[in-house]
């Protein structure tokens, strides 16, 4: 039997009738209480004897009504698996059956499973599991889930999938005792694009200059807004393959050409997107790659979404390029508010520019974002995590990416089967939950 998740304990119930008797082995040794919960490998060997006093006993038997993996009860998937018959007990014409969860004929059932036994594994199931919550967002299953095997199961496969900003207590704590009634009021502009600008600029690995190359400055709810604006724009734009999935889902219904910017040299006058960072690419190599598009005049957008957890040091000339979109959402647990904001070097004639001239733009989030730059410096949840990071790395044996959030493993691939189209964060270990449970459990 193969089971592609941690297995950490298995508990066999059965229904004994008459004078019969059912005995346990786990890699040899007998188990008592039918509960295995220690020296589980990666592959095992379980036998279940069955003995009688009187082999023509139709009337002694037992029952197999449980096997619980990890406390689901699992039984189901041991009803075909073979049973041996003593045949120095029994005159049959075949000696061996599938067992169909019944046991009547003296004789033994013996069978190897195997699991997977590694660290990330283990951590996954032991998070999944030990964690689990009912209700569940952003996600476009249901909302709130029971607590059953394939809920549980689910969240252990997409443990280290995808990315969300871990709780972060000190940060929670401000948000929550905010009054709206104090967040109502429009920005005040110019001066705190500038504050924002400012505080972009105090920190110690990213350096973004010359922003007023880019003097138009909207706010928006998250920089799928400005994303979304930005790509329908265009009759063809260039990305790498690579890039957060809902960049070519949304183009997938519309007349829009896509080109590859590592494969492709982009025509004259294109449109260009590029993630800085991306968890895929160098740093460098995004950098050289908005300079080769300025040589050839093209029109360059920067996502910046990854920006405020870059590994990396960071120096960004706006001079390179025409409009930028930033939020502190996939670093922060703002999530829920998603303040977000774009600079450009025109003005764009959309629904976010209308919005943000005529000041009815949601006004909660943005202040929300203001009043916390206030307190917390750009660099401090990186601060807070990088040291933790270095060790969850050193425990599971993973390689850094230019993303802090992301890391890479030798037995991690990107599985097409499941993942929807362009989906490729499931490249990476996402440690955000490793980060969030460290020290709670064995790492």
């Amino acid at each position: 039997m193969q089971f592609d998740y941690f297995i950490e304990s298995i508990d066999f119930e059965f229904e004994t009738q008459g004078k019969c008797k059912i005995q346990l082995y786990f890699n040899g040794e007998p188990v008592h209480g039918f509960s295995i919960t220690e020296n589980i490998k990666r592959s095992n060997t379980i036998e279940i004897k069955f003995t009688k006093d009187d082999p023509a006993d139709v009337d002694a038997y037992c029952i197999l009504k449980k096997v619980l993996i990890n406390s689901f009860d699992c039984v189901d998937q041991f009803k075909h698996l073979e049973y041996k018959i003593d045949t120095l007990k029994h005159k049959v014409q075949q000696d061996t059956i599938s067992n169909n969860l019944y046991f009547g004929y003296v004789g033994n059932m013996i069978f190897t499973f195997e699991h997977k036994d590694d660290l990330l594994s283990q951590a996954a199931w032991t998070i999944a599991d030990k964690t689990f919550e009912n209700v569940k967002w952003p996600t476009r299953n249901e909302n709130y889930r029971i607590k059953d095997f394939k809920n549980v199961y689910d969240e252990f496969r997409f443990m280290f999938t995808g990315c969300h900003p871990p709780p972060i207590k000190e940060i929670d704590d401000i948000v929550n005792n905010l009054k709206i009634d104090s967040l109502t009021a429009p920005m005040r502009l110019p001066d705190d694009k500038l504050k924002i600008e400012n505080w972009i600029n105090r920190s110690k690995r990213v350096n973004i200059k010359n922003f007023q190359a880019l003097p138009h400055f909207t706010i928006s709810t998250g920089t799928t807004e400005s994303i979304y604006s930005f790509l329908t724009r265009f009759k063809k734009v260039y990305m790498p393959e690579k890039a957060w999935h809902h960049n070519r889902q949304i183009l997938a219904d519309k007349d829009i050409e896509v080109g590859d910017l590592f494969s492709e040299t982009p025509e004259e006058n294109s449109a260009v997107l590029v993630e800085l960072p991306a968890p895929w690419y160098n740093d460098n190599e995004l950098i050289d790659v908005i300079k080769k598009a300025k040589e050839h005049n093209c029109y360059v957008a920067l996502d910046l979404s990854w920006l405020p957890a870059c590994v990396n040091n960071i120096d960004i000339d706006l001079n390179n390029v025409d409009e930028i979109f930033f939020s502190m959402n996939k670093c922060w647990p703002i999530t829920s508010l998603r303040p977000a904001m774009r600079w450009s070097r025109h003005r764009i004639n959309d629904s976010q520019t209308f919005d943000s001239e005529v000041s009815i733009y949601p006004k909660v989030p943005v202040n929300v974002l203001l009043k916390l730059i206030d307190i917390f410096q750009f660099d401090y949840t990186f601060d807070k995590y990088i040291e933790n990071h270095k060790e969850i790395c050193k425990t599971f044996s993973l390689q850094t990416t230019p993303v802090l959030w992301f890391t890479t493993h030798d037995d991690v691939t990107h599985n097409e089967e499941i993942a929807e189209s362009h989906f490729f964060l499931d490249d990476f270990v996402c440690v955000v939950k490793l980060l969030q449970h460290k020290d709670y459990f064995f790492w």
